[in-house]
């Protein structure tokens, strides 16, 4: 096989995949190895990583190669991992396979193209966390979640069609089971119709930290065909694995760090992606304008993800007009995610601001909530000592008032206000980000005209009442003029 490299010691073993832990622990014994100069140790731990697939082992191999490092010096062997490491995902990778290639004569360079073609990716397992190549096909290793708030309809959704959705991404390519191996659960929710969420759930939210969760909304299996949910898996899952390697980075055209706080784009074709980087780099300058006292609505955001619609969805009724959210059952401290609806193409900076400042609000909301409720229930155990014992009732009746009020707080931000016919949304709390809206708005210069298309100024009096005090400004302002 094209570009196996063979090396003694290793026998065939009950076949066993390799998860990320193993994975890392490899990588690192290798690097340890080949800086104390035992570069044959540090090819035992590489290689099989490598010939699985490993973006940053294929890298390695490729400048021992290219150095005679460890291995005979062959430029085109040195090309050929080179290549497969930068066709992985390696940003360094990169510039090491363009020096290299620029190197070969055009025959090698035929022979190159000739190896990539046939290049397949093989099995490996780990035994003892030790990684070894293997003559055996290896099948993944996952748990999958159902929690008891999925549909029946979507449990077998899920029974389904996830294998389907596997099996086409390892189609994609041979090298993604390596990727893959490090997904030790799905964990599924319901979703919104056109919802697309692929993510890594927070550690402090799963209950076992060393696993590796991946949350999913089920409607990710709408789609025409399973090609891009597939795609967005494996990006996830590269993201993950390169994220715990030393001396690795990812080359990600999905996701870009811009001020400390990762943009997400669409893994659809027919969306736009750099448009959208473009326009949120806008908007981000725009945020350094406002006011100290609106800073800490943008700064609570860690994760602005683009969800459009696509061509490739399976329409059905009406999507979402919405033109950002923010979701609080995916979010958590230090995760708090807001999703943008609306096409970069019909949009604008100034509405990309609105919308970190509204959905920031209802972040910080969240947050003051969560705290909130937990402050309460160590008050509640506070208070019943108290009242135990009889001792200082002004204190028990200060401690009760702060509990009804953090209690209150949460229940409305949580659940709602309660109706004759049930719960529906507290509008407070639209109101409340409507109202820093308008404040960011005035503060960039814009026009009291952009809040007509905000679907809450007519639900807010007090948020019109800004709306016409600012109008009244700008007329005195003008006549003073």
């Amino acid at each position: 096989m094209a570009g196996v490299i063979m090396l003694g010691g290793l026998t065939p073993v009950q076949a066993a995949p390799c998860k990320l832990q193993d994975i890392v622990s490899n990588y690192q014994t290798g690097l340890r190895h080949f800086t104390a100069k035992n570069y044959n140790r540090a090819l035992v731990r590489w290689v099989p990583l490598a010939e699985a697939g490993l973006g940053p082992a294929q890298r390695q191999i490729a400048k021992m190669y290219a150095a005679g490092i460890g291995l005979e010096k062959l430029p085109g062997k040195a090309a050929l991992w080179a290549e497969l490491a930068f066709r992985s995902g390696d940003i360094a990778a990169r510039r090491l396979s363009s020096d290299l290639r620029v190197k070969l004569s055009p025959v090698q360079r035929s022979a190159l193209q000739a190896e990539l073609t046939a290049w397949q990716a093989r099995s490996v397992i780990c035994e003892k966390g030790r990684a070894k190549d293997s003559p055996h096909t290896t099948k993944l290793a996952y748990h999958v979640s159902k929690g008891k708030r999925l549909t029946p309809e979507n449990v077998q959704l899920i029974d389904e069609r996830l294998p389907e959705i596997l099996e086409t991404a390892l189609k994609q390519n041979s090298a993604n089971k390596i990727y893959l191996s490090a997904i030790d659960q799905f964990d599924f929710y319901n979703g919104s119709r056109y919802d697309r969420y692929v993510g890594w759930k927070p550690a402090q939210r799963v209950k076992n930290k060393n696993l590796n969760v991946l949350k999913i909304s089920v409607s990710n299996f709408s789609d025409q065909a399973p090609d891009y949910f597939a795609k967005a898996i494996v990006h996830m899952a590269k993201r993950r694995v390169y994220d715990q390697l030393p001396d690795s980075k990812f080359r990600d055209p999905l996701m870009r760090v811009i001020d400390g706080k990762k943009v997400y784009g669409s893994v659809y074709p027919d969306i736009r992606n750099g448009n959208y980087f473009k326009v949120m780099r806008q908007a981000f300058a725009m945020v350094k304008r406002l006011p100290k006292s609106l800073r800490p609505y943008f700064d609570i955001i860690d994760e602005i993800h683009y969800n459009p619609a696509s061509k490739h969805y399976i329409r059905s009724g009406t999507i979402d007009s919405k033109g950002a959210f923010y979701i609080k059952s995916l979010s958590s401290e230090g995760h708090r995610m807001m999703f943008v609806r609306r096409k970069v193409l019909f949009s604008s900076p100034l509405f990309f601001l609105q919308t970190f400042i509204h959905e920031g609000t209802h972040a910080v909301q969240d947050q003051k909530a969560f705290k909130g409720y937990r402050e309460a229930q160590k008050l509640k155990a506070v208070l019943a000592r108290l009242e135990s014992t009889g001792e200082d009732p002004a204190k028990s009746a200060s401690i009760s008032q702060k509990i009804e009020t953090n209690m209150d707080y949460a229940n409305r931000w949580y659940r709602g206000i309660k109706t004759k016919t049930g719960r529906i949304q507290d509008i407070a709390f639209e109101c409340e980000a409507t109202r820093n809206e308008i404040v960011a708005v005035k503060a960039i210069g814009g026009s009291p005209d952009i809040m007509k298309g905000s679907g809450y100024l007519k639900l807010c009096p007090e948020a019109q009442r800004q709306v016409i005090q600012w109008r009244d400004e700008l007329i005195i302002k003008n006549r003073q003029k």
